[in-house]
Protein backbone atom coordinates (compact mmCIF):
# COMPACT_ATOMS: atom_id res chain seq x y z
CA UNK A 1 0.00 0.00 0.00
CA UNK A 2 2.97 2.38 0.48
CA UNK A 3 4.57 1.12 -2.65
CA UNK A 4 1.95 2.64 -4.56
CA UNK A 5 1.08 5.69 -2.72
CA UNK A 6 5.09 6.35 -3.21
CA UNK A 7 4.25 6.25 -6.84
CA UNK A 8 1.24 8.19 -7.16
CA UNK A 9 2.76 11.00 -6.06
CA UNK A 10 6.22 10.85 -8.17
CA UNK A 11 3.54 11.01 -11.02
CA UNK A 12 2.01 13.98 -9.31
CA UNK A 13 5.49 15.47 -9.21
CA UNK A 14 6.21 15.07 -12.34
CA UNK A 15 3.39 16.38 -13.73
CA UNK A 16 3.98 19.32 -11.98
CA UNK A 17 7.97 20.04 -13.58
CA UNK A 18 8.11 22.68 -15.97
CA UNK A 19 7.18 22.00 -19.90
CA UNK A 20 10.67 21.45 -21.82
CA UNK A 21 10.01 23.90 -24.37
CA UNK A 22 14.14 24.25 -25.41
CA UNK A 23 14.58 23.56 -29.60
CA UNK A 24 10.92 24.42 -30.37
CA UNK A 25 9.69 27.01 -32.81
CA UNK A 26 6.54 29.38 -32.30
CA UNK A 27 6.37 31.71 -34.84
CA UNK A 28 9.36 33.45 -35.42
CA UNK A 29 11.02 32.77 -31.80
CA UNK A 30 13.20 29.59 -30.99
CA UNK A 31 13.25 28.83 -27.24
CA UNK A 32 17.11 29.14 -26.60
CA UNK A 33 16.30 28.34 -22.58
CA UNK A 34 14.68 28.40 -19.65
CA UNK A 35 14.72 31.69 -17.43
CA UNK A 36 12.90 31.66 -14.56
CA UNK A 37 9.85 32.75 -13.26
CA UNK A 38 8.06 36.06 -12.96
CA UNK A 39 4.38 37.06 -11.86
CA UNK A 40 4.40 33.10 -11.16
CA UNK A 41 4.70 32.33 -15.23
CA UNK A 42 7.68 30.72 -16.87
CA UNK A 43 9.84 32.57 -18.74
CA UNK A 44 11.85 31.21 -21.47
CA UNK A 45 14.97 33.19 -23.09
CA UNK A 46 13.75 33.11 -27.22
CA UNK A 47 15.26 34.02 -30.09
CA UNK A 48 13.43 35.81 -33.25
CA UNK A 49 15.11 34.82 -36.61
CA UNK A 50 16.44 37.88 -37.01
CA UNK A 51 18.66 37.79 -33.89
CA UNK A 52 16.30 39.25 -31.28
CA UNK A 53 16.66 37.63 -27.80
CA UNK A 54 14.37 38.36 -25.44
CA UNK A 55 12.43 36.05 -22.30
CA UNK A 56 8.65 35.33 -23.02
CA UNK A 57 6.18 34.08 -20.67
CA UNK A 58 5.19 30.44 -21.75
CA UNK A 59 1.39 31.29 -21.84
CA UNK A 60 2.14 33.84 -24.79
CA UNK A 61 4.01 30.60 -26.66
CA UNK A 62 1.71 28.21 -26.67
CA UNK A 63 -1.66 30.52 -26.61
CA UNK A 64 0.28 32.71 -29.80
CA UNK A 65 -0.26 35.74 -28.44
CA UNK A 66 3.74 36.66 -29.06
CA UNK A 67 5.17 35.02 -32.30
CA UNK A 68 7.87 37.39 -33.07
CA UNK A 69 9.81 40.86 -31.67
CA UNK A 70 8.59 43.61 -31.69
CA UNK A 71 11.12 44.73 -34.83
CA UNK A 72 9.83 42.05 -36.98
CA UNK A 73 6.08 43.02 -35.91
CA UNK A 74 6.59 46.44 -37.07
CA UNK A 75 8.41 45.44 -40.28
CA UNK A 76 5.22 43.36 -41.00
CA UNK A 77 3.20 46.73 -40.15
CA UNK A 78 4.98 48.22 -43.17
CA UNK A 79 3.17 50.21 -46.31
CA UNK A 80 1.47 47.48 -48.40
CA UNK A 81 1.05 45.02 -45.68
CA UNK A 82 -0.99 47.46 -42.61
CA UNK A 83 -4.33 46.66 -43.28
CA UNK A 84 -3.61 42.60 -43.75
CA UNK A 85 -1.73 42.84 -40.57
CA UNK A 86 -4.66 44.10 -38.71
CA UNK A 87 -6.67 41.74 -40.25
CA UNK A 88 -4.72 38.88 -39.17
CA UNK A 89 -4.36 40.53 -35.80
CA UNK A 90 -8.28 40.37 -35.23
CA UNK A 91 -8.36 36.95 -36.36
CA UNK A 92 -5.68 36.07 -33.59
CA UNK A 93 -7.48 37.81 -30.84
CA UNK A 94 -10.93 35.74 -31.64
CA UNK A 95 -9.37 33.02 -31.64
CA UNK A 96 -10.57 32.34 -35.06
CA UNK A 97 -6.66 31.88 -36.64
CA UNK A 98 -5.52 28.85 -37.96
CA UNK A 99 -2.33 27.31 -36.47
CA UNK A 100 -0.67 27.14 -39.68
CA UNK A 101 -1.32 30.94 -40.05
CA UNK A 102 -0.02 31.91 -36.97
CA UNK A 103 3.42 33.55 -38.41
CA UNK A 104 1.98 36.41 -40.19
CA UNK A 105 3.96 36.10 -43.29
CA UNK A 106 1.96 31.84 -43.96
CA UNK A 107 -0.98 34.55 -43.76
CA UNK A 108 0.15 36.99 -46.52
CA UNK A 109 1.24 33.88 -48.83
CA UNK A 110 -1.97 32.15 -48.38
CA UNK A 111 -4.17 35.42 -48.53
CA UNK A 112 -2.56 38.20 -49.80
CA UNK A 113 -3.08 41.71 -49.33
CA UNK A 114 -6.66 43.07 -50.51
CA UNK A 115 -6.91 44.54 -53.93
CA UNK A 116 -8.56 47.30 -52.66
CA UNK A 117 -9.17 49.64 -49.04
CA UNK A 118 -12.47 48.85 -49.02
CA UNK A 119 -11.92 44.86 -48.74
CA UNK A 120 -12.80 42.57 -45.63
CA UNK A 121 -11.87 39.08 -44.72
CA UNK A 122 -14.86 36.58 -45.25
CA UNK A 123 -15.41 33.00 -45.70
CA UNK A 124 -16.99 31.61 -48.96
CA UNK A 125 -18.42 28.93 -46.59
CA UNK A 126 -19.91 30.54 -42.86
CA UNK A 127 -20.17 27.23 -41.84
CA UNK A 128 -16.45 25.94 -42.46
CA UNK A 129 -13.31 27.94 -40.04
CA UNK A 130 -11.19 30.07 -42.09
CA UNK A 131 -8.73 28.10 -43.76
CA UNK A 132 -6.52 28.23 -46.84
CA UNK A 133 -9.52 28.16 -49.90
CA UNK A 134 -12.44 29.15 -47.97
CA UNK A 135 -10.48 32.68 -46.89
CA UNK A 136 -10.77 35.56 -49.21
CA UNK A 137 -10.81 39.10 -49.37
CA UNK A 138 -14.80 40.44 -49.80
CA UNK A 139 -16.54 43.72 -50.23
CA UNK A 140 -18.69 43.84 -47.15
CA UNK A 141 -22.57 43.90 -48.44
CA UNK A 142 -24.37 46.66 -46.43
CA UNK A 143 -27.69 46.68 -45.07
CA UNK A 144 -30.84 47.05 -46.86
CA UNK A 145 -32.59 50.11 -46.24
CA UNK A 146 -36.04 50.52 -45.48
CA UNK A 147 -38.29 53.55 -47.84
CA UNK A 148 -38.02 55.69 -45.18
CA UNK A 149 -34.67 55.71 -44.28
CA UNK A 150 -34.05 55.92 -48.16
CA UNK A 151 -36.12 59.06 -48.21
CA UNK A 152 -34.54 60.28 -45.29
CA UNK A 153 -30.65 59.85 -47.28
CA UNK A 154 -32.22 61.90 -49.85
CA UNK A 155 -33.97 64.28 -48.23
CA UNK A 156 -30.10 64.97 -46.31
CA UNK A 157 -28.76 65.22 -49.83
CA UNK A 158 -31.14 67.82 -50.94
CA UNK A 159 -30.23 70.21 -48.11
CA UNK A 160 -26.41 69.39 -48.40
CA UNK A 161 -26.91 70.33 -52.46
CA UNK A 162 -26.81 73.54 -54.34
CA UNK A 163 -28.76 72.94 -57.42
CA UNK A 164 -31.74 71.04 -55.48
CA UNK A 165 -32.04 73.50 -52.76
CA UNK A 166 -32.62 76.08 -55.28
CA UNK A 167 -35.49 73.96 -56.51
CA UNK A 168 -37.37 73.98 -52.90
CA UNK A 169 -36.39 77.49 -52.48
CA UNK A 170 -37.84 78.60 -55.98
CA UNK A 171 -40.39 81.32 -55.55
CA UNK A 172 -42.07 81.11 -59.45
CA UNK A 173 -43.53 78.27 -61.41
CA UNK A 174 -40.33 79.53 -63.94
CA UNK A 175 -37.41 79.70 -61.40
CA UNK A 176 -38.17 76.39 -60.69
CA UNK A 177 -38.85 74.45 -64.03
CA UNK A 178 -35.38 76.47 -64.67
CA UNK A 179 -33.96 74.97 -61.67
CA UNK A 180 -35.45 71.44 -62.62
CA UNK A 181 -33.66 71.69 -65.36
CA UNK A 182 -30.56 72.77 -64.39
CA UNK A 183 -30.52 69.57 -62.15
CA UNK A 184 -31.10 67.54 -64.81
CA UNK A 185 -28.44 68.45 -66.94
CA UNK A 186 -26.45 68.20 -63.72
CA UNK A 187 -27.17 64.08 -63.96
CA UNK A 188 -29.87 64.10 -61.34
CA UNK A 189 -32.57 61.83 -61.47
CA UNK A 190 -36.00 62.66 -62.31
CA UNK A 191 -36.77 61.16 -58.26
CA UNK A 192 -34.47 62.92 -56.89
CA UNK A 193 -35.66 66.36 -58.84
CA UNK A 194 -39.51 65.47 -57.55
CA UNK A 195 -38.53 65.02 -54.05
CA UNK A 196 -36.78 68.46 -54.17
CA UNK A 197 -39.83 70.30 -56.29
CA UNK A 198 -42.88 68.36 -54.46
CA UNK A 199 -43.83 66.91 -57.56
CA UNK A 200 -44.22 63.41 -58.56
CA UNK A 201 -41.10 61.62 -60.79
CA UNK A 202 -43.57 61.43 -63.44
CA UNK A 203 -44.93 65.15 -63.49
CA UNK A 204 -41.45 66.08 -63.39
CA UNK A 205 -40.43 63.72 -66.06
CA UNK A 206 -43.03 65.38 -68.43
CA UNK A 207 -41.91 69.24 -67.66
CA UNK A 208 -37.97 68.42 -67.97
CA UNK A 209 -38.62 66.63 -71.43
CA UNK A 210 -41.15 68.73 -72.94
CA UNK A 211 -38.86 72.00 -71.40
CA UNK A 212 -35.28 70.87 -73.01
CA UNK A 213 -37.17 69.46 -76.08
CA UNK A 214 -38.38 73.56 -76.92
Amino acid sequence: MKKQSKSIRKRTKRSNSPINLIGRRFGKWVVQKYAGRKSNNRLWLCCCDCGVQKNVFESSLIHSTSTQCLRCSRANRSVGHTKSYFAWQRLKQSGSLPKEWWDFEAFIKAVGDPPSHNRQLARHDINKPHAQGNTHWAIPKLPLLSPQMRKRRKEQFILGNNILMKIRKAKTRDEMIHYMVAARKAGHTFDLIGLAAGLSRQRVHIIVTNHLGK
